[in-house]
């Protein structure tokens, strides 16, 4: 009995290696110049393992390892890295290695570097790839990146109305035999036009007499997704639904395509990415982007809108100039009331930001929202004045300036609540991305609104 246990544990599947330790054991390879020995390492990992560890090294170490890279996967290798390391990599390919490499991709994978490459390479590469492959890649080309035309992918299994369970049978043999198709659990009925009838899982098929007409066990009721619409909506319908694929469709309803889930766990990372990029002031920057020039970029502008926002907060003290010399103590206070406001406008927009994104609050209930905010605001200004309060009079025993930043601390918050709830949805409105509401430009309204809020409340109230 103890050894069939045993000889069962040996059989299981083993736990996929760490990266980290995997990043070390090519990097000695490549030290000690074991090339033969890298190679046949790599030969052990999967694509995504691959280009995991590649993240980890230099420009040149990472061309020496995607030169020891099995020519048969280096295109699925190539297809798991980071846009920056792939436009590094394609750099220093010919026409034909591009062409041969999008011609092992799938449609939507081989778009996707293809749009890597500038206008004069990418036609010299799509004339060295094969007619069906250079047709689909300028199909999937015309659509917007971002829309799901631009995410779907052309590979698919599709039967005609007229035929029977074992077409759809023999269908799905000769397409995974020709185009190597994966992620397959649908298959698509269609008029001779290609207009959309339904679908038929996998396991209606396994169930279904194999005589029977394929309309009969065909569920007509589906999902479908237009070519137009927007990434970010294709994400929350997979999400609202549990959807594994679904087809799109153009205006006419006709099948174009389908999109699967792995593409949507894409899209839901990349948009992730970028509202954090605003949360933070670094916009759309890539978290492994290597050129500075490129990364200042991307943060200076946001930086620039803080520091001229900034300055308009020196202007406001340099008004109450007088005030503050005669007062001095209430400028004590300010780094303060202005750091908690700031934080809870960033509190309020990152909350709104969240909800509008993926639909939980819909834009109808703006006003139920904010005023949710400006109560929630209220609450912790209230009792983080009292506390202020009571170190103030403890500290300096007087009733009236504490009083005077207790109360502008609570007026603070509340704008501070206000603005950054209300401008997502403002933004939102506008067709804008209320990400972009986000950060320095949050940090910077609730600055100068509560810095103005906050002398004009304790300099009329102590003088």
């Amino acid at each position: 009995m103890s050894d069939l246990l045993i000889e069962q544990e040996e059989t299981y599947p083993q736990e996929r290696p760490d990266i980290a330790k995997l990043h070390r054991e090519v990097e000695e390879f490549l030290e000690e110049e074991q090339f033969e020995d890298a190679r046949k390492f790599l030969e052990e990992l999967h694509p995504a393992e691959i280009a995991d560890l590649m993240n980890g090294f230099d420009s040149l170490e990472r061309n020496m390892v995607f030169d020891l890279v099995d020519e048969e996967v280096r295109a699925d290798v190539l297809s798991e890295l980071e846009e920056i390391d792939q436009e590094g990599l394609l750099d220093r390919m010919t026409d034909s290695e591009i062409g041969d490499i999008i011609g092992k991709l799938h449609s939507d994978d081989a778009t996707d570097i293809a749009a890597l490459l500038d206008e004069q390479t990418r036609h010299k590469v799509l004339l060295a790839t094969p007619i069906e492959d250079r047709e689909e890649v300028m199909q999937l080309l015309g659509y917007d990146e971002e829309s799901a035309g631009g995410l779907m992918s052309l590979e698919m299994v599709t039967v005609p109305v007229t035929a029977k369970v074992s077409d759809a049978i023999k269908a799905i043999r000769f397409a995974v035999e020709k185009t190597g198709i994966d992620n397959l659990n649908q298959v698509y009925v269609v008029e001779k036009d290609l207009q959309l009838v339904g679908s038929v899982s996998l396991l209606e098929l396994i169930l279904a007499n194999p005589k029977d007409s394929i309309v009969d066990v065909t569920n007509k009721d589906i999902i479908t997704i237009s070519t137009e619409m927007d990434q970010e909506k294709v994400a929350r319908r997979f999400q609202r639904y549990d959807l594994f694929s679904a087809p799109v469709v153009d205006e006419d309803y006709k099948l174009v395509g389908r999109i699967t889930v792995d593409d949507i766990v894409d899209v839901m990372q990349e948009e992730a990415e970028e509202d954090l990029g605003y949360l933070g002031g670094t916009g759309e920057e890539e978290v492994g982007e290597r050129n500075i020039f490129r990364a200042s970029r991307a943060r200076l502008p946001w930086l620039l809108v803080a520091f001229f926002g900034e300055l308009i907060s020196v202007f406001i003290l340099a008004k109450y100039e007088v005030d503050l010399r005669n007062l001095i103590i209430i400028a004590f206070f300010i780094p303060v009331v202005i750091a908690v406001a700031g934080n809870v406008g960033i509190q309020s927009s990152t909350i709104v930001v969240r909800g509008l994104a993926t639909g939980e609050i819909p834009m109808h209930h703006t006003f139920r929202r904010v005023r949710r905010e400006v109560m929630v605001g209220s609450l912790n200004g209230t009792i983080i004045s009292i506390t202020l309060g009571v170190i103030i009079w403890f500290w300096r025993h007087e009733f009236l300036v504490a009083t005077a930043v207790g109360v502008s601390m609570i007026a603070v918050v509340v704008i501070a609540a206000i603005v950054g709830s209300i401008i997502p949805f403002i933004l939102k409105s506008t067709k804008q991305d209320p990400a972009h509401a986000s950060g320095p430009f949050i940090t910077m309204a609730n600055d100068i609104i509560g810095l103005t809020v906050y002398m004009i409340i304790t300099t009329s109230i102590l003088s």
